[in-house]
């Protein structure tokens, strides 16, 4: 409660600083984006002043349904329509500001019971994808397995902890009390409900990979880990494996996607990174007969679906093959040539 006291007020003034001095930020950032490196301020002073309205009618439609909805059941309705509406208003937010395309792979995948739902992880923006693509056209509801920092966020803070959600210490996620605190989360999981981990535990970034390269240079396997998922961070295997451990019969969904890294940082939004961005995305199901019963195979399984991770995420990365009029790609036509 404490830290909602700070959180909370901290928004509305921001907001409302931010709302009032527009006319000035606008000024400034147009200023700004004259220079090198800086092509990206206004989009980004939008997409804050877009984030902060967002936070702000979500406290406030959050303090409504805290007075208008008393039946349990209501209650917790309401709080995932506010879920999907806040995250689906983000996303728009986004991809108006920043120009960006999305192009969806494997939705065949996304029928069928609720799964469990284990994305690659590269930016904070991207967790709009399994709620956006997946949860809300399906009408699934996803219990997080979230980071504590997360909490900071008056609207994670307030409907996260409404919802059958868990906050993890990311530094310690693979202590028995954070697994012990998945596993619950899939107890219970009623027909509707699904569940999310990242099985990263973090952001990844060039910088994050080399870090662990330095901290584990003494451990061959962990280095071999990561020489081979040079695109991804090894899965931390605590969380994870609770997770399958406790999974109830529910099928994997696994999420692989390109063109999220320029909303990495707060630089690479600023820089113009993230401009006219071309999203790639791609899901693919294991049904729950094929996960092995014990551990060793179960990490050998998931250590396999990592690496059609990685092949999804460099796939994804390559740019898109330019056809002309003919329909023949410029490779095929100057290999026809040279010939």
């Amino acid at each position: 409660m404490s830290r909602r006291l700070i959180s909370i007020p901290a928004l509305l003034l921001l907001t409302l600083l931010a709302t009032l001095l527009l006319p000035l930020l606008l000024l400034m950032a147009l200023l700004i984006s004259l220079l090198p490196g800086y092509r990206g301020t206004i989009p980004t002073l939008l997409f804050v002043l877009g984030y902060l309205w967002c936070e702000t009618i979500g406290v406030v439609r959050s303090l409504y349904i805290w007075l208008r909805h008393r039946d349990p059941a209501d209650f917790i309705a309401a709080n995932y329509r506010l879920q999907y509406w806040w995250t689906d208003a983000l996303k728009r937010i986004a991809q108006s500001v920043f120009r960006l395309r999305f192009e969806v792979h494997g939705e065949d995948a996304l029928q069928g019971a609720p799964a469990l739902v284990l994305p690659r992880h590269a930016s904070i923006a991207d967790t709009v994808i399994p709620m956006v693509f997946y949860a809300m056209p399906r009408q699934v509801r996803l219990r997080y397995v979230l980071k504590k920092e997360l909490l900071l966020d008056p609207c994670l803070d307030i409907v996260g902890n409404r919802l059958p959600n868990y906050f993890v210490d990311r530094d310690g996620q693979d202590s028995a009390a954070a697994r012990h605190g998945v596993t619950q989360l899939a107890a219970h999981l009623k027909t509707d409900e699904g569940i999310l981990i990242y099985p990263e535990g973090t952001r990844f970034s060039e910088s994050k990979h080399a870090a662990l390269r330095a901290r584990y240079a003494d451990v061959p396997e962990m280095l071999a880990q990561l020489d081979r998922w040079q695109l991804l961070l090894p899965p931390r295997l605590g969380g994870t494996l609770a997770l399958l451990e406790a999974n109830p019969g529910r099928d994997l969904l696994f999420c692989a996607h390109s063109g999220f890294e320029g909303s990495s940082h707060f630089s690479t939004l600023i820089n113009g990174s993230w401009m006219n961005a071309h999203i790639r995305i791609t899901f693919w199901r294991v049904p729950f007969a094929d996960i092995p019963a014990q551990v060793p195979e179960r990490i050998a399984f998931l250590f396999s679906q990592w690496d059609r991770m990685h092949d999804e995420v460099a796939a994804a990365s390559q740019p898109p093959t330019l056809l002309d009029a003919d329909g023949v790609s410029q490779e095929t036509r100057l290999s026809r040539t040279d010939a």
